[in-house]
């Protein structure tokens, strides 16, 4: 066990954090077989540093927080200048799950992945603890985060040749961040397609890829709820709009009837008539000017013109 720990690379290769778990799958009980490592003061500081990290790395795979954190806090004084140390205290951060620690958790992951920039686990980190923390807070996530999200994970997945299926599944949140469902529900495919069926947490990992393709539905439809809450609401902005207008056009023409009336009932008989029938004719022409705003047949609108046209002409080409 001590020899295979030995013969790991250094912790900012790429290839540590393969090497690491493939190791941890060899042992056939790791989390003692590690422990007992740790314990052991005369071994090299970097040894019992792979210890360590192999003894969280199962502990995290298990979801066993509280374990998680007491671990990384009793050997925080001897490991913290460890590269790998910030991902540990983001993972703490994370697992307290409030939004505030989701955030802390992102800063941790960010510096660790400034230092070992060529490591695709620690890159991958930045965009899966940012897509959570952007899932989960309040306000809706900006273009600059959602863009900063989707390269970490790119760069993750293009240093390791798309082999590795989570780095998928963290892709097809961030897609869904941006609402673009359909290449969402491509990258987890992709995802449950490379999931390693031999791996002692395969059945987890399924079941985590499960909740991930019912969040991309239930986004896709509130994200469709909300549009048409937007479209009723425009819908109902142009109407109360139109009836304002109608209320101001009704009272212009109960003004000019009333004025009308007025008019023609001081007016000789013939001369009223012919004020009323131009009066009828300029109504039925705002009618027919307003009703062209909403109604879908021209012809109807246009026989309405005429027909008011033609009240205000007749008693000029046929009067007196």
């Amino acid at each position: 066990m001590i020899q295979r720990l030995e013969t790991l690379p250094e912790q900012k290769s790429s290839a540590f954090p393969q090497a690491i778990r493939d190791v941890i799958e060899w042992i056939p009980d790791p989390e003692e077989t590690l422990r007992g490592v740790l314990q052991i003061p005369r071994l090299d500081h970097s040894i019992r540093f792979c210890a360590l990290y192999g003894l969280l790395l199962r502990l995290r795979r298990e979801e066993r927080h509280s374990e998680y954190e007491h671990t990384v806090v009793r050997h925080a004084q001897r490991f913290e200048k460890e590269p790998y140390f910030p991902t540990f205290l983001a993972i703490v951060e994370r697992n307290r799950g409030d939004v505030a620690s989701l955030r802390k958790a992102v800063e941790y992951s960010r510096r660790a992945a400034a230092d070992m920039p060529d490591v695709a686990g620690v890159v991958h980190q930045v965009a899966a603890f940012m897509a959570e923390y952007l899932e989960r807070r309040a306000e809706p996530p900006t273009i600059s985060e959602i863009e900063e999200a989707e390269r970490c994970v790119d760069t993750a997945i293009t240093s390791t040749n798309g082999r590795i299926s989570h780095y998928h599944e963290t892709k097809a949140r961030i897609l869904t961040l941006r609402h673009e469902f359909d290449s969402a529900r491509i990258s987890l495919t992709r995802a449950i397609e490379l999931e390693p069926r031999g791996n002692r947490d395969y059945h987890r990992r399924l079941m985590q890829y499960q909740t991930t393709r019912m969040r991309i539905d239930l986004v896709e439809q509130q994200a469709r709820w909300h549009e048409m809450q937007e479209n009723n609401k425009r819908e109902l902005t142009e109407f109360k709009n139109q009836q304002l207008q109608l209320l101001g056009l009704l009272a212009a023409v109960v003004a000019l009837i009333a004025a009308g009336a007025n008019i023609a009932s001081q007016s000789e008989l013939s001369n009223g008539i012919v004020l009323i029938e131009v009066m009828a004719g300029a109504v039925v022409i705002v009618f027919s000017a307003f009703s062209l705003m909403a109604s879908r047949s021209l012809w109807r609108v246009l026989t309405a013109f005429a027909v008011g046209l033609a009240l205000i002409l007749i008693p000029h080409i046929f009067g007196r």
